[in-house]
């Protein structure tokens, strides 16, 4: 269990940052990269239920978008996920909001569209 420690410290930080539906992971290695959210919890409790909270899945393709060098790209997509979340404040109820996580990627989806058409 080489990666023990490094898992136990991936889920207390996201604990520390308002839990694990806000923090993506990466895994570089030689010939491969894999990006997923920061806790491999499966969320069964909240499949179907739309109340999941997106903004790790939107950041791990940010991470992926990054490392493949689409870097337009992967900052309207981080640029409008933070209007979102901070600005028009979209917050899922695991980070005391009301919204369901349809509601967090539409609006994401809805800033993108408003950032593409300003520039």
């Amino acid at each position: 269990m080489p990666n023990l420690y490094g898992n136990i410290i991936s889920n207390i930080a996201c604990g520390l940052v308002g839990g694990p539906g806000l923090v993506s992971g990466m895994n570089i290695g030689d010939k491969y990269a894999l990006f997923e959210t920061g806790t491999r919890n499966t969320g069964t409790s909240l499949a179907g239920k739309d109340l999941a909270n997106p903004t790790a899945f939107i950041r791990a393709s940010v991470d992926m978008l990054r490392y493949l060098g689409c870097h337009y790209h992967a900052n309207l997509i981080s640029d409008a996920l933070w209007q979102t979340l901070v600005d028009q404040r979209f917050h899922t109820r695991d980070i005391g909001g009301t919204h369901k996580a349809s509601d967090v990627v539409k609006m994401t989806i809805e800033n993108i569209g408003k950032m593409m058409q300003g520039r």
